[in-house]
């Protein structure tokens, strides 16, 4: 409905894409200049029942009324639905205030240039902002020959991702670069990610940072701890990359943290999106690369995984990556991470998990002992959040001297992440996400006792400390 400049936009954009247009128009002149370019043309008023039938209305799939005036559409409006229920109708409105009008009179979609002028600039700030990160980041790489890239202990998909990414973008200006790491690789979707992706990573205590000339440090907005430890390393810190709010970090035993976010030269730090994986995603996309297939599965996988299946803390941001690497990557390789072997010792753990299990309300305790692989307690934890009736778990264990807690909650009232902080960041380290956390507590001069009591003792102190936050009383147990 109207062939003026906005119409014939419109219905070149939709003949080009194969579809069936007719144009109802009142000028002569402008018709017949339509007609030269092939289009179906009805000259006559769209507010006038008889024009509408003559086009066809009854038959359209959907409806697009896009003259200036609007009286004269908001009355097409009207006709439309009287002869099609059907359709669906997509209408122009000069007068914002007119916006639900037209909804009421039956339009599903209603547009105002001016708003989507403003949807076009802000569009236009956001790639603007992230072409100069990008432009920031080549710059401040130049300066450099070697890079130690650093993601957070125990480090998971987004963070592997993010780092092999950050060493792709790299090597355009011919930096030589490693992707160091702390803690251990245990996990069982981690260990199959890094395998079946053939990505190289380097234990930290088997490098010397001091023949890097610079370290980025990747998904975590503090130092992890092996690097918080080497003296004069907050001056080399030349990038940091983070998504987590800045109090989700980890803190360090004595109660402080030092801040990559701070210390790193270039900086991007951007909490509303669901994964760092997804601003990495965001610079190669900018760049123009051809993105290798390994690092295209790594990326999809590592947003997966940080919104859970788009569920949790997802942006729009999120999905605009997903959606830009989903026919980069390896599905196959994809399906053989996310059903990896599961190794005896987890399956142990997860016995004793089951074995274990105490449940008050809603709320499900489990302490699974002195444990050797740390990650087998948070896959020990998502399974049994599948249990009926349970909506929170604590599962804790002892490993290597310190006592480890892994959390996960699916209740909307819930922040996990903030009631472990509470919990335990007075005594050891605590974070998280609203739905998935963990915390440490070192075990002090019981760290080489393997004894019953000290299990005990544990499972006292963890639970004391949990049920006085979520307001459960003991003698509930």
């Amino acid at each position: 409905m109207g062939g003026g400049s906005v119409g014939h936009v419109v219905a070149d954009a939709l003949r080009d894409r194969g579809e069936e247009v007719v144009i109802v128009d009142c000028n002569e002149d402008r018709a017949e200049v339509l007609r030269e370019q092939g289009f179906d043309v009805i000259i006559g008023d769209i507010t006038e029942k008889e024009v509408l039938l003559k086009a066809g209305i009854e038959r359209a799939v959907m409806v697009y009324v896009l003259t200036p005036d609007d009286d004269a559409n908001a009355e097409a409006i009207r006709l439309i639905r009287e002869i099609n229920e059907d359709t669906y109708v997509i209408a122009r409105v000069t007068d914002e205030e007119r916006v639900e009008e037209f909804k009421e009179l039956g339009a599903d979609e209603v547009l105002s240039p001016n708003q989507l002028l403003v949807e076009k600039l802000l569009h236009n700030i956001d790639n603007v902002r992230n072409r100069r990160k990008v432009h920031e980041l080549l710059t401040k790489l130049e300066d450099v020959e070697t890079l130690a890239i650093i993601p957070h202990n125990n480090p998971d998909p987004d963070s592997i991702a993010s780092a092999v990414a950050l060493q792709e973008i790299a090597s355009i200006v011919d930096v030589q670069s490693d992707v160091v790491y702390g803690g251990e690789i245990g996990h069982q979707e981690n260990k199959a990610l890094v395998n079946l992706l053939d990505i190289e990573m380097k234990r930290i205590s088997r490098v010397d940072l001091d023949e890097y000339d610079a370290i980025a440090v990747v998904d975590t907005p503090v130092l992890p701890r092996e690097l918080a430890e080497y003296d004069g390393i907050e001056d080399r810190i030349l990038v940091a990359v983070d998504h987590h709010d800045s109090s989700d970090g980890m803190m360090d035993m004595n109660g402080t943290s030092k801040s990559a976010l701070e210390l790193a030269d270039f900086v991007d730090h951007r909490p509303e999106v669901g994964a760092a994986s997804t601003i990495l995603t965001q610079y190669l996309k900018i760049l123009d690369r051809n993105v290798d297939r390994r690092i295209a599965t790594a990326l999809l996988y590592g947003i997966r995984t940080d919104t859970l299946n788009f569920t949790r803390n997802v942006s729009p941001e999120d999905l605009k990556a997903a959606a830009y690497l989903y026919p980069r990557a390896d599905h196959e390789a994809l399906a053989k991470i996310e059903s990896p072997d599961i190794s005896p010792e987890t399956l142990d753990v997860l016995g004793e998990a089951i074995r274990n299990r105490t449940v008050i309300r809603s709320y499900l305790f489990s302490n699974v002992g002195f444990v050797k692989n740390e990650d087998a307690l948070p896959q020990a934890a998502d399974y049994l959040l599948n249990l009926e009736g349970v909506h929170t778990v604590i599962v804790f264990g002892v490993v290597n001297g310190k006592v480890k807690i892994s959390a996960r909650t699916d209740d909307i009232r819930l922040n996990i992440g903030e009631i472990m902080k509470e919990a335990f960041g007075d005594v050891g380290s605590a974070g998280g996400h609203s739905k998935a956390a963990a915390a440490e507590i070192p075990l002090g001069i019981f760290q080489d006792v393997e004894s019953d009591m000290v299990l005990d003792l544990v499972e006292q102190a963890v639970r004391k400390r949990i049920f006085k936050v979520i307001g459960i009383e003991e003698e509930e147990d």
